[in-house]
């Protein structure tokens, strides 16, 4: 297996993430983007 290889599925890897992302309709891309910006608040600033 060579660097290359390792690139080329990193791609295809984020691809699917891309394509699962754009699949998903606006109220759960809203959802998923609100409680990441919740647990990073949460991360920064523990309660």
């Amino acid at each position: 297996m060579t660097d290359d290889d390792d690139a080329e599925r990193d791609a295809v890897a984020g691809t699917r993430l891309a394509r699962r992302w754009r699949a998903l309709d606006r109220g759960w891309q809203a959802l998923c983007l609100g409680l990441a910006i919740v647990f990073v608040h949460l991360v920064i600033y523990p309660v």
